[in-house]
């Protein structure tokens, strides 16, 4: 039994540990806006009019210099998605099994003068996605989990009486973890014979594959915020990361299948019926092909470039619009390199993103000691039809959000937010897309979509502000 087939699969993986999918509700891509209660209660409209707590070092850089004393912002978010995949063959819908994600973030800011220096860890892309067992897309993607945590030192400044500067280099850490079922039915038997052609259906799953890896990558997020009278306007800009995932881990474990090939077969050496599963078995085993082994990937983590204005003219009352543009081209292919049995298995990917649009209001009111928030966002995905996977079968997203600020005492104010992203689905695919070998001058391909999408998530948040 030759297993090289079996083992370029496990290209895809890494690919899909740091693709992912359905999780992703909350921005384009594999992006992720839940950073500050406030800013979700705004639905992100928070850099034209940061909001008045130390998370503004994600969403504004310069604002941290107007912040009063010290700053501390704990929090996070709790996000719970709803996804399935409805199969055109079978009109079988498949739902997710995704555990709601918590994302935290803490931030703090103390002021000098007329300048400010802080610090925030903050989660600026992250996803996790689950199917069940019986999904057949397991074999794209079963689970996969990415979590990217920025570090960022912020200094800031007030450069005039209206004008604010800041920013500070972004450290980043990032690992990934992929599970992936391996199809015995596409592998070969033996020379010209694939399994399918001795009577294993398709979708036979033999072995799971998972993959692990970590990275670490340096950036910057600058800002500048201004005032006019009753207007206030600012801009930030969070630059590209790359990730350089050099010591990948890939483990294969052997998956039962019962299953017994037919007396005659080609593949036992006296043709007589052999258990597939003692056969297969020795491809796990020390000097087989399925053993542990190393992998390596560069995934570009996009920027990020948000502006906007706000406007206090109205009694008690805060208005705000954003319009953001994400960098999401920078994820256009992906380069998969094996140091092991797999190393003939290198190759690259196609995504082919866009860089892509997202469109926010905000509105907040002041009524008595406590602040009512309300917003409104659109966010366009980057992904083409193509590449609508399970893996992250992305697409265009509305969201509303409401929010309420409560002062506990002078010092402690406890900000609940609440956000809610509808969806229109979208049709898409449960295989990898075609590879071009490198080199090639060929042009891609690709077969039709196969199924329909469906997502929807909540994100319910909190965060404690300190101010002294």
């Amino acid at each position: 039994m030759r297993t090289s087939p079996s083992l370029a699969r496990l290209a895809v993986c890494l690919l899909a540990a740091v693709t992912l999918w359905p999780s992703s509700a909350r921005a384009q891509g594999f992006g992720l806006n839940e950073v500050g209660t406030c800013a979700v209660s705004r639905a992100f409209a928070a850099t034209g009019t940061p909001c008045p707590d130390a998370s503004t070092i994600f969403w504004n850089p310069a604002a941290a210099a107007e912040l009063p004393g010290k700053s501390i912002s704990v929090g996070a978010s709790a996000i719970i998605v709803k996804g399935s995949f409805r199969q055109d063959s079978t009109g079988r819908s498949y739902p997710s099994d995704i555990s709601p994600a918590l994302p935290p973030a803490l931030f703090g800011a103390m002021r000098f003068g007329k300048g400010s220096v802080g610090l925030g860890v903050y989660v600026p892309y992250g996803l996790t996605s689950q199917w069940n067992d019986n999904f057949p897309g397991r074999f794209s993607a079963l689970r996969a989990a990415l979590q990217s945590v920025y570090i960022q030192p912020n200094f800031a400044y007030q450069v005039t009486p209206n004008w604010s500067v800041g920013g500070g280099p972004v450290f980043g850490h990032s690992s990934v973890d992929l599970t992936q079922a391996i199809d015995l039915s596409q592998q070969p038997a033996a020379a010209g014979i694939t399994f399918n052609q001795l009577g294993i259906a398709y979708e036979t799953e033999f072995a799971r594959a998972q993959v692990h890896g970590t990275a670490t990558a340096l950036g910057y997020n600058l800002g500048v915020h201004g005032k006019y009278g009753a207007w206030s306007l600012g801009a930030r800009y969070l630059s590209e990361l790359t990730f350089n995932y050099d010591h990948a881990t890939a483990k294969f474990s052997q998956t039962a299948t019962g299953l017994v090939l037919p007396q005659g077969n080609p593949v036992s050496p006296t043709g007589t019926p052999v258990p597939l599963d003692a056969l297969l078995g020795a491809q796990f085993s020390p000097g087989g092909p399925l053993v542990a082994q190393s992998a390596s990937s560069t995934i570009k983590h996009p920027w990020q470039l948000q502006g906007g204005v706000g406007y206090t003219g109205f009694a008690r009352t805060t208005l705000s619009v954003d319009v953001a543009r994400l960098g999401w081209s920078a994820f256009n292919t992906l380069p998969i390199t094996f140091d092991g049995p797999a190393s003939g298995s290198s190759r690259t990917l196609y995504e082919g993103y866009k860089d892509s649009w997202s469109y926010r209001f905000g509105a907040e009111h002041v009524i008595g000691t406590w602040t009512g928030r309300l917003g409104y966002s659109y966010a366009d995905t980057p992904a083409p039809d193509v590449t609508v996977t399970p893996l992250l079968p992305d697409m265009n997203r509305r969201n509303f959000s409401a929010g309420v600020a409560i002062p506990v005492t002078s010092v402690y104010k406890l900000d609940i937010g609440y956000l809610h992203v509808n969806t229109p689905g979208r049709r898409g695919r449960i295989v990898e897309n075609p590879v071009a070998p490198p080199g090639s001058t060929v042009p891609l391909t690709f077969a039709p979509n196969t199924g329909a999408y469906a997502l929807k998530a909540d994100v319910i948040s909190a965060a404690l502000n300190i101010t002294f």
